[in-house]
């Protein structure tokens, strides 16, 4: 699930904090002032039975020296996030525009089910999520009218659907909410946008919030990063797709950026993030109705999305001589809307690259950066699997085939435009080379997963949703959970099934 559901509720919402999708109540307006204030709030509780196929989860005591095992993780998350913007309207379109809120969060019961667990230990915070200001105004280039706007400061930052940038801020240690990761915000110096119909494009600066003080140790590394983005489009009827994601029929999007300093500590020798600083990323992403064949009747209910992403460096550090890695996939889905409860299908393969050898000079694991969960119709985002996908398999040196199908049914249960939606997820997930994650002489297959899912929509401002699956282990599956554990503690006994149960809550004040 993975916050998709909290996603779908932000779907519209602009990251450049000029507007939302779901009203804001308006506080102040005097003259061409005008000061808005809204609060997020988010729950979830989580019941993973046979946790990573017997392994469990092992949390670390105060003084890091020792663990304790959860066979069964049971634990729950929560946040809220007061929000606070402003407009200085100047006429003509010109507009000073600001946004500041924070973020407090915490983590009960056993901690998430990871096999060690980041936020064990009833972690709870209070920090600053956004702070920002800018200016934005009219523009003419050629015959056509765009909007640029300027904006500094701790920001909310997405491209596309968030595959290769969309989260600043990672959830783990002392910030707690690992799971829900309701954290996003990007340190500046900050973003330009150029937003025109049919194209639309940014030029970014941004670094992510990095600290393993407050995050345990188990934080990314802080990465300053410089780059743009450009996109062409088309426009669902009546949308904005130049600065809504959502309403984009269909686009298809280049973006490069150049890390220009990142953390290097020997923290992440040899790790799938151990040379970033210096790294060139370029990424060709696409999406909607591409492939319209009105011969087949199929050109408004088939989509086709798909993303690849190339990661070069031929300085690498950390113990690599060079940085020859990528990560992609392709999506193809249809939506039967001449049958009842309108079925949704799609059919997804998800690639990320790997080494042969985990101590080769060269550095082929795909480093995902700053992936955001999705903000489209996929449940679960780009993690695959509630269970497999989320607690205990790496996103690099990764093979998936993903099928989902959902299903509206007429059905409201509390007013008259409310919504269900109900769904089945089903995950497969094999390494491509075990040598390369330190899994030598183990079959590739990791595991099969089945997911299903209800998810109740009240309004764009209220959402909940439950879920449950099953995971059954492959070899490397089995493998994985038993080196994954702390060093000098007996192993259990690793099986071939893990479960898990979830609920989820979100609402917009």
């Amino acid at each position: 699930m993975r916050r998709i559901f909290y996603s779908a509720c932000l779907c519209g919402l602009s990251i450049w904090g000029a507007s939302a999708a779901q009203a804001e109540k308006t506080l102040v307006s005097v003259g061409g002032v005008t000061v808005q204030g809204g609060l997020d709030i988010g729950g979830a509780g989580f019941f993973m039975p046979n946790g990573n196929f017997g392994a469990g989860s092992y949390a670390p005591n105060k003084s890091k020296t020792s663990y304790s095992r959860t066979a069964n993780p049971t634990y729950g998350e929560f946040y809220g996030k007061p929000i606070l913007s402003g407009r200085w309207d100047f006429g003509n379109g010109v507009a000073i525009i600001g946004r500041a809120s924070a973020l407090g969060a915490a983590t009960l019961g056993s901690g998430d089910a990871q096999v060690l667990s980041q936020t064990s230990g009833n972690p709870h915070s209070i920090y600053l999520e956004e702070a920002n200001i800018g200016l934005t105004l009219p523009v003419h280039i050629g015959h056509d009218s765009q909007q640029l706007t300027v904006l500094g400061g701790r920001q909310a930052f997405a491209v596309d659907d968030g595959f290769l940038i969309g989260k600043g801020t990672y959830s783990a240690g002392n910030r707690g909410a690992w799971w829900y990761a309701p954290r996003f915000a990007f340190s500046g110096p900050g973003a330009i946008k150029l937003e025109g119909n049919p194209v639309r494009a940014d030029i970014f600066m941004l670094e992510s919030n990095s600290d393993n003080d407050i995050d345990e140790g188990y934080d990314r590394p802080k990465t300053k990063f410089v780059g743009f983005d450009v996109s062409w489009f088309a426009n669902k009827a009546g949308g904005h797709g130049e600065s809504v994601y959502a309403d984009r029929a269909a686009y298809v999007t280049l973006t490069y950026f150049h890390v220009r300093d990142a953390d290097g500590s020997a923290h992440y020798d040899y790790s799938t993030r151990a040379d970033r600083n210096g790294m060139n990323v370029a990424s060709l992403s696409w999406g909607g109705t591409l492939l319209p064949v009105k011969a087949l009747g199929i050109s408004k209910n088939f989509t086709f999305y798909g993303s690849f992403v190339s990661e070069q460096n031929s300085h690498a550090g950390n113990g690599y001589k060079s940085v020859e890695a990528y990560g992609m996939f392709f999506e193809p889905g249809y939506r039967f809307t001449m049958l009842p409860w309108q079925p949704q299908i799609f059919y997804r393969y998800t690639q990320y690259s790997g080494g042969k050898n985990s101590k080769g000079d060269v550095k082929r694991s795909y480093d995902n950066f700053f992936l955001y969960d999705g903000k489209r119709y996929t449940y679960g985002g780009y993690w695959p699997g509630e269970i497999v996908g989320m607690y205990l398999a790496p996103l690099s040196n990764l093979r998936v085939q993903q099928f989902d199908l959902t299903a509206t049914p007429p059905i409201h249960l509390l007013k008259a435009d409310d919504s269900l939606k109900l769904g089945v997820h089903f995950y497969d997930l094999s390494f491509i080379h075990p040598a390369g994650s330190g899994l030598a002489g183990v079959g590739k297959h990791i595991s099969n997963e089945v997911d299903f899912t209800t998810e109740y929509t009240l309004d764009a401002t209220t959402s909940a949703a439950l879920a449950g699956g099953v995971a059954f282990a492959g070899p490397s599956g089995k493998e994985l959970a038993r080196t994954s554990l702390p060093g000098g503690y007996p192993v259990p006994n690793i099986t071939n099934h893990s479960g898990i149960i979830e609920a989820y809550f979100f609402k917009h004040f």
